[in-house]
């Protein structure tokens, strides 16, 4: 049986028979799909959860852009003026 890999940058999966096996001098073994995922690691050192397109990917923290502020604002607006029903 074939043992399942994903790409130690993106985290896509890689089929048997494809992709690159880099190995570290400390002895550590990295799977890469694609020599692009392979040049972001290790030559321009970026990490994988800074990049939008792999699957680690992580949406950092910030201000709401104000059209979501003001869509937010019109939202609660609506629902506190919105007529109770009498019973």
């Amino acid at each position: 049986m074939v043992d399942k890999r994903s790409c130690s940058f993106c985290g896509n999966d890689i089929e048997p028979g494809t992709g690159k096996l880099y190995i570290k001098k400390d002895g550590t073994k990295l799977n890469f799909c694609s020599n692009k995922c392979q040049k972001n690691m290790i030559g321009l050192k970026r990490v994988n959860r800074n990049v939008r397109w792999t699957t680690h990917f992580e949406k950092q923290p910030g201000p709401t852009p104000p059209n979501e502020a003001k869509a937010a604002k019109k939202a609660s607006k609506k629902k506190a003026a919105a007529p109770k029903p009498e019973a």
